[in-house]
């Protein structure tokens, strides 16, 4: 399911948080500086191209940035899964009800419902105010199992992950940068119709990835009483991030009640553990508002930030 284009171009990626928070929003100063929006990344491309990654509570406000005066919004939007923390911001992404925006949303069926089934019932009146048929952008649905177009610059690979209902992971490459966004996924307890080699599959998916996102939301305590409910403990993250080779994991999927100093605590404890081991991988939490410039196989010097 891949999306391909002209490898001649130039090989950078620019990612953004715009939601790093699991379940649901958690604002509040406990959560200020690693954000209390759900799930939504913004990736930029060589030629300056658009991809949104989930449509959770942050989307709102990167719509809010994508509508230029002058300038029409054309963007592809990549659901991981319908799951309420990754499409409730869909309804109040801007750009929906422009008619000059173009929006191509790609995400996978839910057993026999498609993506336009699922994207208007979630409009319903029972659910929101605004009628369907007031979305006024030119609007297309792509499923992943019917391929998907070309987009400049960059390769973007879909694999099905260990989650409720049909969720994947995707993988971002232009060139030899590489970007992976895996918000939900339970790497080892729980039973999932996935292939026993899976893992390994997973391992091969991110060899070579420079930054990966992935569900974080437990520490290994908290995760024995959660088995089977579709996310990961701080440690398994770690675990796949070494054994697949990857250069810098941010943690993901924030547990709504986490505040900022237990995360500080987390990623702390966890690099001492790398560092223990004689481990290079880098270990972050992602923040809202987060910046980062990935270029060539590696993470560009000064081009990380985090703010509002």
């Amino acid at each position: 399911m891949p999306l391909r284009a002209d490898r001649a171009a130039s090989r950078v990626l620019r990612a953004r948080c715009w939601g790093t928070r699991g379940s649901l929003p958690s604002p509040g100063s406990h959560t200020a500086r690693f954000g209390g929006n759900t799930s939504c990344l913004h990736v930029e491309t060589p030629q300056g191209r658009s991809l949104i990654f989930d449509a959770g509570s942050g989307i709102r406000r990167l719509g809010d940035r994508l509508a230029v005066p002058g300038r029409s919004v054309d963007v592809d939007i990549f659901l991981t899964h319908f799951h309420w923390d990754h499409i409730q911001g869909l309804p109040f992404f801007g750009p929906l009800y422009d008619p000059e925006a173009r929006l191509r949303l790609h995400g996978a069926r839910q057993g026999d419902v498609d993506m336009p089934t699922l994207v208007a019932g979630q409009m319903g009146p029972v659910y929101f105010p605004i009628p369907y048929e007031a979305v006024a952008a030119q609007l297309s649905f792509h499923h992943l199992d019917e391929g998907a177009p070309r987009v400049d610059g960059v390769v973007v690979d879909a694999m099905r992950v260990r989650h409720a209902a049909h969720t994947y992971g995707y993988r971002i490459s232009a060139g030899e940068a590489r970007v992976a966004f895996i918000p939900d996924n339970e790497l080892r307890g729980g039973r999932y119709p996935v292939a026993d080699d899976w893992y390994d599959e997973l391992v091969r998916f991110l060899d070579g990835v420079d930054v990966l996102f992935h569900d974080a939301m437990y520490t290994s305590q908290e995760y024995e009483a959660h088995i089977g409910w579709g996310h990961s403990s701080f440690e398994d993250a770690v675990a796949l991030a070494e054994r697949a080779g990857v250069r810098r994991l941010y943690l993901f999927h924030h547990a709504p009640e986490r505040s900022d100093d237990e995360l500080d605590r987390v990623v702390d404890r966890l690099r001492d553990d790398v560092a223990r081991r004689g481990g290079t991988l880098e270990v972050h939490a992602a923040a809202e508002g987060q910046e980062l410039t990935v270029s060539a196989g590696l993470l560009a010097p000064g081009h990380e930030e985090a703010g509002p």
